[in-house]
């Protein structure tokens, strides 16, 4: 089996064995950090804490994967414009902003973004492979954590957004 097999192959079990959402009792809150985005801007997750929910998405330009999510993900942070903050975190391993700003500058997106070149959020976040979305509700706590774009995402995305 080809190592590219097998990595997909290990995703996939772990998005099959690990819960999706978070329910009742099990919520966690999120780990709060403020960090700079590409367009300078700075982002504080607490200051949305109250005021509407958030997506992060850790990805890198190398993941086939999240260039498959990324024009969905685009399409999603038009339609909950003001509803939804959604911001994507390049995980920075071997990767670079440069790659980061060419990808935007091809395709067109203009998705807040944060390089995370020490892979401090990373490891906060505990992220153990990309893609990986992470959402978090209006109160601060991880709703759900998810590696690829699912219905189930859609919905919880639904849920808490409703009422913005």
């Amino acid at each position: 089996m080809k190592h590219s097999t097998l990595l997909a192959s290990a995703l996939l079990a772990l998005t099959i064995q690990s819960p999706l959402a978070n329910a009742g009792n099990n919520l966690e809150p999120a780990p709060q950090f403020t960090a700079k985005r590409l367009n300078g801007e700075t982002f504080d997750l607490s200051s949305y804490k109250g005021d509407k929910p958030v997506l992060l998405k850790f990805w890198a330009t190398w993941c086939s994967y999240c260039l498959e999510e990324m024009p969905h993900l685009d399409a999603t942070y038009d339609k909950y414009r003001g509803k939804l903050e959604v911001l994507t975190i390049n995980v920075g391993f071997n990767d670079s902003v440069r790659n980061v700003q060419t990808l935007f500058d091809e395709k067109g997106y203009k998705l807040p973004t944060v390089f995370d070149a020490d892979g401090s959020l990373t490891s906060q976040y505990k992220v153990i492979g990309t893609p990986t979305q992470v959402l978090i509700d209006r109160d601060g706590m991880v709703r759900m954590r998810t590696h690829l774009t699912t219905d189930s995402l859609e919905a919880a995305i639904d849920a808490v957004t409703q009422g913005s």
